[in-house]
């Protein structure tokens, strides 16, 4: 295969492999979440809403009955679990590797609403935005993503801000002795990343 589409739905790069280097990226980053989450979703799996007491009305079972387990965070996990490893060996070898970043994409997302929660999508961006370009100076990715967890109630990988920065949504203040970004900078790619989903 040489210089073909990329297999991802509306990406028009060309590439020798079944996914353009920007798409292996992505899938890398989404795969680099599924070890954690795996086990990370029992939670989820058992917990369902509480039954009703007798007399409340609407109960489901007898009194003492437990609620079932949450099915589709099980068949989430079970989809989880035919992800690849590896974006890179899925692009060299699955002509449907597109197919997997687009599933990737809705059951990675899925799961972490699920067990991180969607805190995230509360927060006042601009208000945030400013709040920490006032506080913050440039960092190296290693003390940057921490710090967005403390400060901007964030969650980040280090993967991520490689990822903009690769993609040109974020560019480093300096690039050595290791790139530091501003973290205003790394929340408006958080942002514009979060938008675009």
């Amino acid at each position: 295969m040489s210089g073909e589409p990329c297999t991802t739905e509306d990406c028009r790069r060309l590439t020798s492999l079944y996914l353009c280097a920007e798409c292996i990226v992505e899938l890398d980053g989404l795969l680099e979440d599924v070890p954690a989450l795996i086990p990370l979703l029992d939670g989820p799996i058992t917990m369902t809403s509480v039954t009703k007491g007798p007399g409340m009305g609407n109960g489901s079972g007898h009194p003492g009955s437990k609620p079932p387990i949450n099915l589709d965070a099980l068949q989430l996990r079970a989809w989880l679990n035919q992800l690849p490893d590896r974006a890179h060996a899925e692009a060299m070898d699955n002509p449907n590797a597109g197919r997997t970043l687009y599933m990737a994409r809705i059951w990675v997302k899925r799961a972490r609403q699920l067990v991180w929660g969607s805190e995230e999508e509360t927060i006042d961006h601009e208000t945030n935005r400013q709040r920490v370009r006032d506080i913050a100076p440039p960092m190296p990715t290693r003390q940057l993503v921490p710090w967005l967890r403390e400060h901007a109630k964030i969650t980040i990988t280090a993967k991520d801000v490689r990822n903009w920065a690769l993609r040109k949504k974020l560019k480093a203040v300096a690039e050595k002795p290791s790139p530091t970004y501003y973290p205003h900078e790394v929340l408006d790619a958080w942002h514009a990343t979060r938008r675009d989903q």
